[in-house]
């Protein structure tokens, strides 16, 4: 049996993932939601509406749904999926801040047979899981530290629309927007942090959220220091991971936008001091969006536990983000 599939929220991530989901033959797309719709309209048996809230009033039996809005309305529109007794995929940030997520997973408890998976994308890239199997084996012993860099140009940059630059509907800016992927990598990597410092800006775009923050993350085994930033003006990715026999590069990241040049890793062995190039690898095809849409079917026709993006992930890396946020006295 297929499950019939709802998409609330039709930007730019919203239509990237119906493209995946139509693959799919485990799902049905019945409706589709989006306040820029200027009516209500059926086309090709597919039910669109302006208002979210009109997605759960539909005949058909919904099985699942997939969030894809504005941050202030991730953990809502959650919430009031879990209430109506669906599958829930939802992309970053789960939430504007962790007090909102908390209440997330209070409603998620007495929906113990629900499936709830948010969308940490970078974990399914090729370079990302090439080095956590290379860190797993252990074969280059434990991380000793972390530098990493995710920059990009701006604050606002798939439409006109301005809310990423304001902290009421966006909760934050850089570092909740984009740097949350690489904090998710880092606690992939890493486990948690246990301490905290950071500088954190908005003097060049002027919003009230930043856009640059230098962190520096510390745990029993590993220090990181990170910039997440939206004054990169050559789009940029890059973590470099020192390890006790040599070290793991990656340099850039496939994305939609393209522009932040070819996805690569390095692997160097430690000698003599110095560092040998002891593998490169290349990945020239994104499969990150099918993997994620193809295992949560998956997860709901087996049964199966959330085990990536699930709402442990989740609260780590918002509680992460927080900390960060705090840790800088002078930011507010």
């Amino acid at each position: 049996m297929k499950l019939n599939v709802a998409i609330i929220g039709y930007g730019v991530v919203g239509r990237r993932r119906r493209e995946f989901i139509a693959k799919n033959k485990n799902y049905n797309i019945v409706a589709i939601s989006d306040i820029q719709f200027k009516k209500d309209f059926i086309r090709n048996g597919i039910q669109y509406f302006r208002d979210y809230k009109d997605i759960f009033k539909i005949n058909k039996k919904l099985n699942c749904i997939f969030i894809t809005l504005p941050n202030y309305l991730s953990s809502k529109v959650t919430i009031l999926g879990l209430k109506k007794n669906l599958n829930i995929f939802c992309e970053k940030p789960p939430a504007k801040n962790i007090k909102e997520l908390l209440k997330v997973k209070k409603a998620l408890k007495s929906k113990a047979k629900l499936k709830l998976k948010y969308g940490f994308n970078h974990r399914y890239h090729g370079s990302i899981k090439k080095a956590k199997s290379i860190i797993d084996s252990k074969k280059m012993g434990r991380i000793l530290n972390i530098r990493g860099l995710y920059g990009k140009s701006k604050i606002i940059s798939y439409s006109k629309s301005d809310w990423r630059s304001k902290k009421k509907y966006a909760g934050g800016g850089i570092l909740t927007d984009q740097g949350i992927h690489i904090l998710d990598l880092l606690n992939l990597f890493c486990g948690e942090f246990t301490e905290y410092k950071s500088f954190i800006s908005n003097k060049f775009w002027k919003y009230d959220v930043e856009d640059d923050v230098f962190a520096i993350l510390r745990n029993k085994n590993t220090i990181v220091s990170l910039n997440s930033t939206a004054l990169q003006w050559q789009h940029k990715f890059r973590m470099e991971i020192s390890l006790e026999k040599g070290t793991i590069n990656l340099n850039g990241i496939l994305s939609g936008s393209k522009s932040y040049g070819m996805e690569k890793i390095e692997i160097l062995s430690k000698s003599k001091g110095n560092s040998k190039l002891k593998n490169k690898f290349t990945f020239n095809k994104d499969n990150s969006w099918k993997e994620e849409v193809d295992e949560f079917a998956n997860i709901i026709k087996n049964n199966e536990k959330v085990k990536i993006g699930d709402i442990n992930n989740a609260i780590s890396v918002m509680k992460l983000i927080d900390r960060i946020y705090k840790a800088d006295k002078k930011w507010k």
